[in-house]
This record gives structure tokens, C-alpha cells and sequence, in this order.
């Protein structure tokens, strides 16, 4: 098992009912689908290389100036361009916690240190992490809300708490809301006004289930620290196709509570199912759910055309864990009754 294995290699399992990936079980919304065929003759060209009209839908949807936008070919494309940009001599992530930051980390030759989510404390981040952020000055700090793969959500004054520490440090925080969509917490976007050290990193991937077009974005209101982050990645970096489907996802009303709503129903009903086989399931808030089992499920469930997500490869976790996505209601249920087969 790779030490960066992600979710979502469907290519390597073709056929495979993809749970291993956390996209909107509601698929792609059909406005999108309309505006990228409605626009196919615009693809011949380049590319807006800042992405006017798209950051201005940005801008509206989040409340903030245009200027503290900027826009990437998907979070981990906006990552990678920060470590770059900034190549601090260390970083402070959590453990475990998505591990495309710790890649970006090692690329730009940063030194890493981890901040222990301790399973005594149900993996919750707690304010040993303000400790650490203050014990760390001039770190880059990655936080991830709500957490992959536990799908915990983070208090809001513990974050707030976290920004304040790390900018009387010195330090930059990158707070990843990808997932923030799919739960009822707060963003800290309205806060960056003040926290200039704060970018805050979201993504039409999950929500608007765009993974293939790879649209993502960063809010900063430190106009020097986003040019820098601006230039260490390639001009034309959002295609053509990608800033017609972000507009347009933009444009359709009700989305994200239509998608929670959904969700919402479906993880409890995947929870439960769970637990009634004896499996220990924390209780995540966002499209995913991460569980525990001491028999080994990957191969089984591949075989009987299932595709989950191994934990073993996140620090912290071993080969007990696993990640589920939250899909439609008919999907869980297969993935639930090659469960029950497999462990007997």
C-alpha cells in the first residue's frame, strides 16, 4: 500500500462501485452539465488566466472582495502552490488527516511535524493543537474541517483560538473546508478579514461531484501572500470547461441543503447498518464514515465489486480502519449486504 494512496482509482478496479471517493450522491448538478455542453465552442482557446468572471461568483457567493480569490486547478493544486510559494523550514499537521498535505510538505522539502489526534479522545481536535500551533512559530499550519478520514468537525472557537495563536507566532494557517458544505458548522471565511494569515481552502470537487474537472479555490485577505501563492503555480492553471461549471454551480439555488439534507439521512441510516454488524463507526458529520474492523475487508469487498478506502496509510491509523463514502440509498444498501456475507 502506497504511502500516498488516495480514494477514487476506479481506473486500476473498473466496474467497481466507487466508495473509496467522497462525492455528492446526488452526482453533478444538471445546470452544469447544460453550461459545459452550452459552451463547447469556447474550449478552442485559452483559458482565463485569473478567472475574472468566475472569481466574481466567488466573491458573491462568499461574501468576501474578489481580490482575496484565487482560484486552482483543485485544492490539492492550491496546496502544493503554497508550500512552494511559502517553503517554511517546518509545517504542523494533524495526525491522522488527509496526507496530500504532507505530499505537498516533502515536494517543497519542509520538514514535518505532526500533532497526535489521540483515539482517548475520540480523535477530536483539541486545544493541545492551539498549544502546538504556539509552541511552532513561523510553521505552516495545515488544519482540515471537517477532518479526513474521521469526518469530525472542529469547534469554532477552537479554530478561531488556533488562527489567533498562529498569527501572533508568525505562522499561516490553511484551513481545508472542502468538506465544510456537507455539514451545518461554520465557515471561517467572514473571519479572514481578521486573520490576514488565514487562507482558507475550498473546492467544488465534493459538493458539485466535479472531481474530473479539478476546480478549487483559496480566500486570503493578504493581497502580497496570495500573489505569492498566484505565482508558484502554472498560468493557466483552471480550464475553460472548469470556470463554466464552477459559475454555473454557483447559480443553482438551494444545492448545499438539498445535498445536506441527503446526506444527513443516509449516514445515519450507514452508521447504523454499521454498528448492527458489530463494527465500531465514529460518529463524522460530513459524506463519509470512518469505522473499524479486525478482519480484513478490502480484498472480500472487492472481489464482490465494492471499492472502500484503506486507513492503514494515515498516520495515526492501522490496518483496522476504513473510510466509506455515504452514496444513494440503493448503493449503501449493496455495500451493506456484501458486508454482512463477508463477515458472516
Amino acid at each position: 500500500m502506497e504511502r500516498f494512496e488516495h480514494g477514487g482509482d476506479i481506473y486500476s478496479h473498473e466496474g467497481a462501485l466507487d466508495f473509496s471517493a467522497n462525492l455528492n450522491p446526488l452526482g453533478m448538478p444538471a445546470a452544469v452539465v447544460e453550461a459545459l455542453h452550452a459552451n463547447v465552442e469556447r474550449y478552442d482557446a485559452y483559458p482565463d488566466p485569473t478567472c475574472r468572471e468566475l472569481r466574481a461568483a466567488i466573491a458573491r457567493a462568499e461574501g468576501v472582495p474578489a481580490g482575496q480569490v484565487l482560484c486552482t486547478a483543485g485544492a490539492t493544486d492550491l496546496m502544493q502552490r503554497i508550500c512552494l510559494a511559502l517553503r517554511p523550514a517546518c509545517a504542523l499537521v494533524t495526525a491522522p488527516c488527509f496526507s496530500g498535505y504532507e505530499e505537498a510538505l516533502e515536494q517543497a522539502g519542509v520538514t514535518i511535524m505532526r500533532h497526535e489526534l489521540r483515539e482517548e479522545d475520540g480523535f477530536h481536535v483539541t486545544g493541545r493543537f492551539v498549544d502546538d500551533v504556539s509552541r511552532n512559530p513561523g510553521a505552516l499550519v495545515f488544519l482540515c474541517n471537517p477532518n479526513n478520514p474521521t469526518g469530525l468537525t472542529i469547534e469554532h472557537d477552537l479554530i478561531v483560538r488556533a488562527a489567533a495563536a498562529a498569527r501572533d507566532a508568525g505562522s499561516t494557517v490553511v484551513l481545508d473546508e472542502c468538506f465544510l458544505d456537507f455539514t451545518r458548522e461554520p465557515s471561517m471565511v467572514p473571519l479572514c478579514g481578521e486573520f490576514p494569515n488565514l487562507v482558507v481552502m475550498r473546492a467544488f470537487t465534493k459538493l458539485y461531484a466535479m472531481a474530473g474537472l479539478r476546480l478549487g479555490y483559496g480566500i486570503c485577505s493578504d493581497a502580497a501572500l496570495l500573489e505569492r501563492v498566484r505565482t508558484a503555480g502554472q498560468t493557466w492553471a483552471v480550464s475553460t470547461p472548469a470556470q463554466v461549471a464552477g459559475i454555473a454551480a454557483l447559480g443553482v439555488d438551494g444545492w448545499a441543503d438539498r445535498t445536506r439534507a441527503y446526506v444527513d439521512a443516509e449516514r445515519a441510516k450507514l452508521a447504523d447498518a454499521l454498528r448492527s454488524l458489530g463494527l465500531r463507526v465514529v460518529d463524522g458529520k460530513a459524506n463519509y464514515l470512518m469505522f473499524q474492523c479486525g478482519m480484513g475487508l478490502y480484498e472480500p469487498l472487492l472481489e464482490r465489486g465494492f471499492l472502500i478506502r484503506r486507513c492503514a496509510n494515515y498516520q495515526g491509523l492501522d490496518s483496522t480502519w476504513y473510510r466509506i463514502a455515504v452514496r444513494t440509498a440503493e448503493e449503501n444498501a449493496a455495500l451493506i449486504a456484501a458486508l454482512r456475507t463477508v463477515l458472516g
